[in-house]
């Protein structure tokens, strides 16, 4: 079964069971479902700062929060380090 089961009255049981059973033969059919799940939720997530701009006030603290807590920690666990850009070369744009 690669779909969430049908909502119904016990929705909450079969996807459970469902989620267990994938989650212990895990693989490709377990990523279809969580992506099949993801599918079908009405919000969109943001993904530049000018998106997270957009949000509602209490959305767009709780975002820009948790993007300051992740590069603290990325910081913190000195995945990167700011340096000067050597002269001639041009900065990688990423995302």
């Amino acid at each position: 079964m690669d779909t969430p089961p049908p909502v119904d009255e016990s929705a909450t049981t079969a996807i459970t069971n469902h989620m267990v059973c994938l989650t212990r033969e895990g693989g490709a059919k377990h990523i279809r479902f969580l992506l099949a799940l993801r599918a079908t939720e009405t919000h969109v997530l943001p993904k530049t700062f000018k998106d997270v701009a957009k949000l509602p006030a209490d959305s767009k603290k709780r975002w820009l929060e948790s993007c300051l807590k992740e590069l603290k920690s990325l910081k913190d666990r000195d995945v990167y380090e700011i340096v000067d850009l050597p002269k001639g070369r041009k900065a990688v744009k990423n995302r």
